[in-house]
C-alpha cells in the first residue's frame, strides 16, 4: 500500500474533470443552440459555416437591390406611360389639323397646345429621377473597343499627282468619352503611285436601337504627289450631347503637308476649315505645311461668344433669277429641316465681277439672264476658281498667282456659263486655298493648292459602343450584375421638338414624327418590361439560393438539442459518480492507519 500518490483518487479526479469538460460544453450548446460556439468545436466546419454566412448575407443584400432596381424600372417606365400618352394627344391634335375645314388661326391653336405638351415631355424627362439619378435623359455613348484592320494597297503609274485631297462623310449620333484618331498614312517614292486602299473593321454594336453610330461610314478619297508623305488623322472629339448630322469635308495639301484634328502634333498655322454639329458645338481641322507655313485665311463662319449657338452664312446663286443668303444657326430646334443647297460666291477684294453685258455685280448677286456668265477682272492677285462636281459638272480649276516681286503684274479674265435651271459652287482662293461650300444635307468644304491628279480611297466602318446603364448587383458576388439601360426621351431626341401643323411646319411630316416617337417609346417600355419581369424572376431564385443555403448552414453549425440533452445527462450522471467515486478513493489511504494501530 502506498500513500505518497493516491492513484485511485487521481485517476478518479481525471475523471471527474472531463465529465465536467463535457457538461460545460453540453452546456453551451444547449444555451447558444449552436453546435459550433469556437473553433476548436469543429475549425472545418466552422470555415465552411462562416463563408456560406457571408454569402447568405450577400444575397439578401442582393434581393433588396434587386427591389430597388425593380423600383427604378417602374418609375421609368411611369414617366414613359405620360409621355405616351401626351404623343398620342399631339398624333391626335396633328390628325385634326390635317383637316382642311379647319382655317390658319384654328391650326395655330393647335399649334400652341402641342408646343405646350412638347414642353411637358421635356419637363418629365428632366425630372423623372430615382434617388437624384436621371433616368429619361441620359444620352451617352462609350466606346467598348476599336478594332484595327490591316489597308490592302494597289500600286498603279497614273499621271504626276501634285496635292493630297481627302473626303470624310460621316453620320454619328452620341457622346464620345475621350478623342480618338483613325491614322491612314501613305507614303510615295519617286515614282507616281495611286493607291486604293480598302480598311473594314468590326461591325458596330447599337444596345438600345437609336439610329447613330450603326450608320456611320468614313469615306476617305486622298491623292497623293511624288516625293509626299501624308498623315491623315481623323478626330473624333468629346461634346456635351452632340446630334451629328451628314458631313462631307473635303480637304488637300501639296507636299510634305500634314492635317490633323484638333489635338494632332505640330504647330497650327490657321484654321483650314470647320464642320458644324447640330448642337451648336465646331470642330476644326488645323492645317500645316512644313515646306511653306503660313496663316490661313478665315472663311465666312461666326460665333456668338458665350453662347452654345454658330450661326454659318451662306450665299445662294441659282441661275433662274433668285438669290438668297441663308443663316443656318446650328443649335435650332429646326436646323436640321431648313438646310439647302447653297452657294457661295467670295472674289478677292481687289477683283470684280460682271455679267455677261460688262455690268458689275457684287459678291452674291442673283444670275439674272439663263444661260448666264460671269467675268471676272483682277489685278495683282493669287485667285484659283473652283468648280466642284456636286451638281454633276464637270471640275474644273483656273489658277492665276501673283508674279513674282519686280516682274510685270498681270490681269486676269475669267468666264463662267451657267445653264438655265443650274446652280454651280464656286470659291475664290486667296494665295494657300480656295473654300468651296455646297450644302444639301451634308456639309461639302473644299481647300486646293494645287493640281489633283491621282486619287487613294479608304473606306473605313466601325466604332463599337454601349449605351448609358445603370448596374444593379444581382448576386453576392463580383460581377453578378444586370445592367439597365437609360435613354434620353427629351423631344429633340425623340424627334417631335418642332411638331406643327401650320405653315411652315408640314403636318404630313409632324404626324410621321408622332409616329415614330410613339414606336420608340414602346420600344424603349418594352424592353423595361422585359426586365422588370426578368428582375422579379431573379430575385425569387436569389431568394431560394439563401433559404436554401441557410439550411446547408443550419445543419453545420446549429446543435441538435435532443443529442446534447442526451449528453448532458450522460455527463451528469458520471459527473455524480465520479464525485462519489473521489470521495471513496480519499477513503482508501486510512487502511494504513489501520496497520499502523495494529
Amino acid at each position: 500500500m502506498r500513500i505518497s500518490h493516491n492513484l485511485p483518487a487521481l485517476n478518479t479526479l481525471h475523471r471527474l474533470n472531463q465529465n465536467h469538460r463535457s457538461t460545460s460544453n453540453s452546456l453551451a450548446k444547449l444555451s447558444s443552440g449552436r453546435r459550433i460556439n469556437k473553433a476548436a468545436d469543429d475549425a472545418a466546419g466552422l470555415a465552411i459555416s462562416e463563408k456560406m454566412r457571408s454569402q447568405i448575407r450577400g444575397l439578401n443584400q442582393a434581393e433588396r437591390n434587386i427591389q430597388d432596381g425593380i423600383s427604378l424600372i417602374q418609375t421609368a417606365e411611369g414617366g414613359l406611360q405620360e409621355i405616351t400618352d401626351i404623343i398620342k394627344r399631339q398624333r391626335e391634335l396633328i390628325v385634326r389639323g390635317l383637316n382642311d375645314t379647319l382655317t390658319d388661326n384654328d391650326r395655330q391653336k393647335i399649334d400652341q397646345e402641342l408646343r405646350q405638351l412638347t414642353e411637358e415631355i421635356n419637363s418629365i424627362s428632366e425630372k423623372t429621377q430615382f434617388n437624384t439619378i436621371g433616368l429619361l435623359s441620359v444620352d451617352h455613348v462609350i466606346f467598348a473597343d476599336r478594332s484595327s484592320s490591316n489597308i490592302d494597297v494597289s500600286v498603279s503609274n497614273p499621271s504626276p499627282a501634285t496635292s493630297v485631297q481627302t473626303i470624310v462623310e460621316y453620320k454619328p449620333k452620341g457622346t464620345l468619352p475621350e478623342e480618338r484618331h483613325l491614322v491612314r498614312s501613305t507614303d510615295t517614292t519617286d515614282t507616281n503611285h495611286s493607291y486604293s486602299n480598302t480598311n473594314s473593321t468590326a461591325s458596330i454594336v447599337l444596345p438600345d436601337g437609336r439610329e447613330g453610330y450603326n450608320e456611320r461610314n468614313v469615306d476617305i478619297l486622298t491623292t497623293t504627289k511624288t516625293d509626299t508623305n501624308v498623315s491623315v488623322y481623323e478626330t473624333l472629339t468629346p461634346t456635351d450631347d452632340p446630334e451629328f448630322e451628314k458631313n462631307q469635308i473635303i480637304y488637300s495639301v501639296g507636299r510634305n503637308d500634314t492635317i490633323f484634328g484638333p489635338k494632332g502634333f505640330g504647330n497650327a498655322y490657321g484654321s483650314l476649315l470647320e464642320y458644324i454639329e447640330v448642337n451648336g458645338n465646331s470642330r476644326e481641322l488645323i492645317y500645316t505645311s512644313r515646306s511653306n507655313p503660313g496663316t490661313v485665311p478665315a472663311w465666312d463662319f461666326m460665333r456668338f461668344p458665350n453662347t452654345d449657338i454658330s450661326i454659318t452664312r451662306y450665299r445662294t446663286v441659282t441661275a433662274d433669277n433668285s438669290m438668297e443668303i441663308t443663316y443656318v444657326i446650328t443649335n435650332g430646334d429646326s436646323s436640321d429641316a431648313n438646310i439647302k443647297l447653297q452657294n457661295m460666291v467670295n472674289p478677292p477684294s481687289n477683283s470684280t465681277i460682271t455679267d455677261g453685258g460688262g455690268n458689275p455685280i457684287a459678291s452674291g448677286t442673283q444670275i439674272t439672264t439663263p444661260p448666264s456668265t460671269f467675268h471676272m477682272t483682277g489685278t495683282d492677285a493669287n485667285a484659283d476658281i473652283i468648280f466642284n462636281d456636286a451638281l454633276g459638272l464637270p471640275p474644273t480649276e483656273i489658277s492665276v498667282d501673283n508674279p513674282t516681286s519686280g516682274q510685270p503684274r498681270i490681269n486676269f479674265d475669267w468666264d463662267l456659263s451657267v445653264p438655265q435651271g443650274g446652280s454651280i459652287t464656286l470659291g475664290f482662293h486667296y494665295g494657300p486655298f480656295s473654300l468651296n461650300v455646297d450644302v444639301f444635307e451634308r456639309t461639302r468644304e473644299t481647300v486646293v493648292t494645287q493640281q489633283i491628279e491621282t486619287t487613294v480611297l479608304t473606306d473605313i466602318t466601325d466604332i463599337d459602343y454601349t449605351t448609358k446603364t445603370l448596374d444593379i448587383q444581382a448576386g453576392a458576388n463580383e460581377g453578378e450584375v444586370i445592367s439597365i439601360p437609360l435613354f434620353n426621351v427629351s423631344s429633340q431626341k425623340l424627334g417631335i421638338a418642332d411638331l406643327g401643323v401650320s405653315p411652315p411646319a408640314i403636318p404630313e411630316k409632324a404626324l410621321a414624327q408622332a409616329d415614330g416617337a410613339i414606336e420608340r417609346i414602346l420600344n424603349y417600355r418594352g424592353l423595361y418590361g422585359a426586365m422588370q419581369n426578368r428582375l422579379e424572376h431573379t430575385m425569387n431564385n436569389v431568394g431560394n439560393v439563401a433559404l436554401n443555403m441557410t439550411a446547408a448552414e443550419s445543419r453545420i453549425r446549429d446543435a441538435d438539442m435532443a443529442k446534447e440533452m442526451t449528453s448532458l445527462t450522460k455527463t451528469n450522471l458520471l459527473t455524480q459518480s465520479a464525485q462519489a467515486m473521489l470521495a471513496q478513493a480519499n477513503q482508501h489511504p486510512q487502511a494504513v492507519l489501520q496497520l499502523l494501530k495494529s
